[in-house]
This record gives structure tokens, sequence and C-alpha cells, in this order.
């Protein structure tokens, strides 16, 4: 009787504590979410988002060009288009202050603007009278981000706490923008995660931060991008931590990353329009940009790509070319990697014009013959950044939609409590 009774209360023991693991495993799924945004319409056509990205593209790399070697590539930071899935941002709190910022893997520093910022328009501008863990520097900074010709980000740098995805980094650099030519934009400013702080501010980006201060076991960010143009109700968001595995379809293969230059660069090693390679390019070095949103390639290469893609066309504006592709194409383009194929959804490859039968393409040719890979691919993957292994994730990606606030698996999104308030 007395060993019955020892084995039932076991048996209770055991199913309480595997209960406890299973609820700990359900609500602590191994990364923290943080909820992105699709920017807003500012009136801009596809023409003009194209030609004005086209400008700041070569403008970016003719001064890159000057301090590396040709095959060194730098990245940027995108405009919003009316219609098309063309940028991502999110919130972050730097000394309690909140801001919405781009997550830009293209570039290496954080900035926000200033109180005493003129040209900053509406957007959020930080106090440092109102945060009592603020230091100032007398460091001034420059970030040349190429849009037109002088056209800058320059003010002061500090320290502080900030806070993302609900982790504190505490004596976090930053700068306060004193000037910027973003205003239009609905973003405050932009939180660089580039591999490794080579240019720039010369110091621990915020990735950089979290990993020193041991506050992650897995110094990674994923990112899922909405397709709103495929379904309205996509949700975009970022983990940090580890991989929302309900996003990906199937799973995620890596690619060893060059972070010498600071961005993170991978080979491209083929590319195939429905199925078929289209047999011209070699292997070459991409720069894997969230902070941008279309696809640059040499030139001969995206001709190639649209000679197979039915209906495309090009036509030119000055010396510049611009290609397009029917607005209800259905071919798929997909680019090769170490890790793998991974398909654009054609949906995400057209960017709307004012003619109603015929759209921008998505692939444009880049200034200098380098590869740029923005959101136009990277909306339709998961994308994975590994700063403790230096390599770059690739998955096909899921519609996450979210109806009040609830992932398509069932899973209710919990962001951080300043999000709430944000």
């Amino acid at each position: 009787m007395r060993t019955l009774q020892i084995f039932t209360l076991f048996t209770i023991a055991l199913t309480i504590l595997l209960d406890a693991y299973t609820n700990a495993a359900q609500d602590d799924p191994g990364f923290t979410r943080v909820m992105l945004t699709k920017k807003t319409n500012h009136g801009k056509t596809s023409e003009e988002f194209i030609k004005r990205d086209y400008t700041y593209i070569n403008q970016k790399y003719q001064r890159l060009k000057k301090r590396q070697s040709p095959t060194s590539i730098i990245t940027l930071t995108d405009e919003p288009v009316s219609n098309n899935d063309v940028g991502y941002y999110g919130p972050i709190t730097i000394g309690n202050q909140n801001f919405s910022v781009t997550f830009d893997t293209g570039s290496l520093d954080l900035w926000v603007p200033d109180t005493s910022c003129t040209s900053c328009g509406n957007h959020n501008k930080f106090d440092p009278s109102k945060s009592s863990t603020f230091q100032t520097s007398k460091t001034s900074f420059t970030l040349s981000y190429g849009l037109t010709v002088n056209q800058s980000v320059t003010g002061y740098q500090g320290q502080d706490t900030v806070t993302f995805g609900g982790i504190s980094i505490s004596q976090q650099t930053f700068g306060l923008a004193t000037s910027e030519p973003f205003s239009d934009l609905a973003e405050d400013g932009i939180l660089g995660l580039g591999a490794k702080n080579v240019e720039g501010f010369k110091v621990n980006g915020v990735m950089q931060s979290i990993k020193a201060q041991k506050k992650l076991s897995k110094n990674i960010i994923a990112f899922h991008l909405a397709r709103k143009k495929s379904n309205s109700k996509d949700v975009a968001f970022a983990t940090l931590g580890g991989i929302d595995q309900t996003a990906v379809s199937g799973s995620v293969g890596y690619n060893s990353a060059n972070v010498s230059l600071g961005v993170w660069i991978i080979e491209l090693t083929d590319i195939k329009v429905d199925g078929k390679s289209i047999g011209s390019v070699p292997t070459a070095p991409a720069v894997i940009d969230t902070g941008t949103s279309l696809i640059y390639g040499p030139p001969s290469v995206v001709e190639a790509i649209h000679s197979s893609i039915p209906g495309a066309a090009i036509y030119s504006q000055g010396q510049q070319k611009i290609y397009t592709v029917p607005c209800n194409t259905k071919s798929i383009v997909s680019l090769s990697f170490d890790s793998g194929s991974y398909s654009i959804d054609p949906k995400e490859l057209i960017f709307t014009t004012s003619d109603s039968s015929l759209c921008a393409s998505g692939i444009q040719g880049s200034p200098d013959n380098f590869w740029l890979i923005g959101d136009v691919f990277l909306s339709s993957v998961v994308s994975v950044f590994d700063f403790d292994n230096n390599q770059v994730g690739f998955g096909q990606a899921k519609i996450m939609s979210s109806p009040d606030n609830v992932i398509s698996n069932g899973v209710k999104i919990s962001p951080p409590v300043f999000w709430k308030t944000f």
C-alpha cells in the first residue's frame, strides 16, 4: 500500500513538473518579438522613387570607391512609395523617451533628432534634460546617406540607456541629430544593425552592446517583413535572440558573411526566372540590407533577368534606364545563395505606377555593377543576422496574418510594455 502511495505521489509531482515545463516553454519561446510598421505613402510616384533611389546609390557608391576596392559596397536607406511594400520601422526608447526608427542592417549607427533640430519636422526629438542617465559628448558627427548632394545627418554624440525589444542596454552611444534630411518620413531616425562598426561612430552598435553586456544567449536578430500586397493582415516583426519558426516554411539555411566592411556581404550564386537559370550570373558579393527597398544588380544581369520575364520592358530617363514588368506578372524570380534558392513573391516584384498596365520592376540596374539585396527579396523570406557566427540565414516566409493582434498560428503577440504606450 505504501509503495502505491509513493508511486502515486511521484506521478503527481512529475505531472506538475511537466505541466510547468510545458507552460514555461509556451510562455518563453526563446526570443523577444519587436513589431514593425510598414512605411506610409508620401505622395511619390514609383518613377520618382526609383530615380531618387538610384541617385542615392550612385552618390553613396562613388564615395565608397574612393576608399575601398571596386568590390567594396555599402548600403542605403529607402524611400516610401504609395501602395508598395518599401520599408519598415519599429519602436525603441532612449532615456525613457520613445522613438520609431528604421531597423537597418545596411548601416552602422543609431541616431534620433535632438530638441535643437529645426529641420526635423514633426519627428520625436530627444530632450537631454528629461533623462537622468544621459551623458553628453563633445564629439560631433556627420553621416551621409546620399539622397542629394551635400545632404547628410549632423549632430553630436551622447550616451544613454537604450531599450530595444524589451532589452535595456546601458551607456549606449547614439547620435543626436541637429540637422537631418528625412523630415518627410514617418520614422524619427535610424538604428544601424551592421555587422561591425568600422566607420561612422566606430563604437559598439546596439547589437554589439547587447553581445558585450551578455543580454542574450544567442546574439541574432531575425526579420519577417509583411507582404501587404499579398495579404493586408500580414504582420511585420523582428525577433531578438531567436527565430520564430512558425513564420518559416521549411528550415533556415545559413551563409558565411564577409563583415570586414561592417555590412553583411554574402555570395549570390545564381538567379532563376520561373525555375530556369538566366545563365549569366557569376558568383558575386551582395549586401543584404533591410534598410533599402529594391534589388540592384549589374546592368547586364538585370537586363538578362527581364529578358526572361514575358512583357518586361525598359525605358530611359536621361542616362538612367528603368525596367518595367506587367502589373499582373506571374513570373517568379529566385535568388540562389550557398544556403539554397529562394523565390520572390511576384506581387513584391511589381511597383505600381501611373500606368495601370505597366509597373516598375523591383529589380533595377546598379550604378556601378554591385549587388544590393533589399526588401523586394527580404519580404519573401525570414532573414536572420547572426552576430556570433558572422552569417546570414534565409528561410522562405509564411504569411502571418494578424486580425486582432493574433498571428495565423494562433499565438498571441506579446510586444514589450513600452510598445503598448508608444
